[in-house]
């Protein structure tokens, strides 16, 4: 069973690297995020607007999004590898295949490096928007580069790393059990702090120690990539707390070190100024290729961690 779900995991690296999340309106990632965010209006109004009411309402939109989506896929996967070891593998293969999203950092990316070296900067702020759901309105072509470092260094831990880490530990079942703790936690992340408390939570643990893991390979790889790799240790050591997500800042500070860059600046806004929200040195101006080199750091990461993996289940398949 070690050994199926090794190859199911190398069928749904490949796939996403070739394919991607080509159809996201229609994949399960996408009906996650709808699902979740129905049920979160429908629970929300039906608990006391108090502390415990919406932490409870939270807490049953998390176990009926897992119910709703782990349950059947438990199922499927049982009576496929029933059926026959090569179906079991394909269908656990493409649990994997929907639950890592590495392509994603290609298509936004490369995306919006083109629109700005033809000068459209419109369409840049538009698919960076698409990519990280931030508000991209005016933003010049310094505060674009920041952010889409951030948004690809973000997708490096929460797409890729994070759900390999999890196919490895409980196989096409674990890649989808992160994803939907994962798509839920999104869904009502702008949500009452107690009624997100439950699904960010349980994201936040869940992603304790992948987060870690994709910024110590960030790093590495910056050095392979002749990148400011000693930058890279500083910052991350330095500023790898600074967000309000603890482990998102962990890959963004690897990648802010590496390109020498601050991806997050000083916040004044007539307040003083909030020293857990700066991230990296302004060492140098950012500049297009910032883009292109936090690409190749992701896609470094992302291929060091599948390889580990896929070592590791491997040397356990050969022993039990």
């Amino acid at each position: 069973m070690i050994i199926y779900s090794l190859v199911a995991m190398a069928l749904g690296y490949v796939a996403d690297m070739m394919f991607g999340d080509m159809f996201s309106a229609y994949s399960l990632s996408g009906y996650m995020e709808k699902a979740a965010n129905f049920f979160k209006d429908k629970l929300r109004e039906r608990y006391v607007s108090s502390h415990e009411g919406q932490t409870l309402a939270g807490s049953l939109l998390l176990a009926l999004m897992v119910i709703i989506f782990i349950a059947p896929a438990v199922v499927l996967l049982i009576l496929a590898y029933k059926l026959h070891p090569v179906v079991g593998v394909l269908i656990e293969g493409l649990y994997c295949f929907a639950a890592i999203n590495e392509k994603k950092v290609n298509y936004y990316g490369t995306g919006i490096l083109k629109a700005l070296r033809k000068g459209k900067p419109l369409v840049a702020r538009r698919k960076l928007m698409e990519m990280t759901g931030e508000n991209t309105k005016g933003m010049r072509e310094d505060e674009i580069v920041k952010l889409s470092v951030r948004g690809i260094a973000e997708y490096t831990f929460e797409n890729a790393v994070a759900p390999l880490f999890f196919i490895f530990i409980g196989g096409g079942i674990g890649g989808l059990v992160y994803l939907v703790i994962n798509r839920t936690a999104k869904a009502v992340r702008s949500e009452d702090i107690y009624f997100s408390l439950a699904a960010r939570g349980m994201n936040d643990v869940l992603g304790y120690f992948p987060a870690r893991f994709a910024a110590f390979l960030s790093v590495k790889d910056s050095r392979l990539l002749a990148l400011d790799f000693m930058n890279a240790q500083k910052i991350l050591k330095r500023d790898g707390k600074n967000l309000g997500n603890i482990n998102a800042s962990q890959t963004v500070a690897a990648f802010a070190g590496a390109l020498d860059i601050e991806v997050v600046g000083n916040t004044y806004d007539d307040e003083p100024f909030i020293a857990s929200q700066h991230i990296g040195d302004p060492k140098k101006e950012p500049d297009q290729s910032d883009i292109f080199y936090a690409q190749q750091i992701s896609y470094g990461a992302v291929f060091i961690a599948a390889v580990v993996f896929m070592a590791v289940r491997l040397i356990l398949g050969i022993i039990f």
